[in-house]
């Protein structure tokens, strides 16, 4: 029994000296702030970010830049003559033709109905989905377009006039008129200086099928 009691006091004695030695005030340091960084955003992930006033999906950033989303939201407030904040297929149609992109009302209503949060317009974040997926689509032709503009271009002055268009209506033998050319080189012609460069080139392609992938 009295080795008992030697060996209580002992380790009432050594527990004695351990609080001797913590702090009472003592509290753990803050977490660096990289670490709380991280656990912020693993608990509350970024899937949106706001531009031009509009919630938008990081899977928009893939596709375009801020000043790119802002233009667009200028196109589309545009044509979104009510302030709603969505447009309608025929108003769709419209807004991707001024963008180069040539659709038909009948595509673009089987895709709002499919893909819409209400099955009949689309809101802006939803319309850069749209765009998005038809610009992927064209991307698989560039090269190829590319390659047909240098075909054309055997000068290598990096346009096309008049006498080139003559020329490669004579060689492929679409047959069009005089009349026809001068329409055609001043439908592409976009800035007005009676050639056709490569970005005019693509545009007036795609626009009028007269490329097939």
């Amino acid at each position: 029994m009295k080795r008992s009691k030697k060996s209580k006091t002992v380790s009432s004695d050594s527990a004695s000296k351990t609080k001797s030695h913590l702090r009472l005030d003592w509290v753990p340091p803050p977490p660096a702030l990289g670490t709380q960084l991280l656990a912020s955003l693993e608990n509350n992930p970024l899937d949106e970010r706001s531009v031009a006033g509009v919630r938008l999906s990081r899977a928009v950033y893939k596709h375009y830049t801020a000043q790119e989303i802002r233009d667009l939201k200028e196109v589309f407030d545009f044509f979104d003559h009510k302030r709603r904040g969505n447009l309608k297929p025929k108003d769709i149609v419209y807004v991707m033709r001024t963008l180069g992109v040539n659709i038909n009302l009948e595509q673009c209503t089987i895709y709002v109905e499919k893909e819409s949060q209400d099955k009949t317009t689309l809101n802006f974040g939803e319309f850069l989905h749209y765009l998005a997926h038809y610009q992927d689509g064209e991307q698989d032709d560039y090269d190829e377009l590319n390659l047909a503009f240098q075909l054309f271009d055997t000068d290598g002055r990096k346009y096309l006039d008049l006498a080139t268009l003559r020329k490669i209506n004579q060689q492929t033998g679409l047959n069009l008129s005089e009349l026809e050319l001068q329409a055609m080189l001043e439908a592409a012609d976009r800035n007005g200086d009676a050639r056709i460069d490569l970005q005019e080139f693509i545009r007036m392609m795609r626009q009028t099928n007269l490329f097939s992938r």
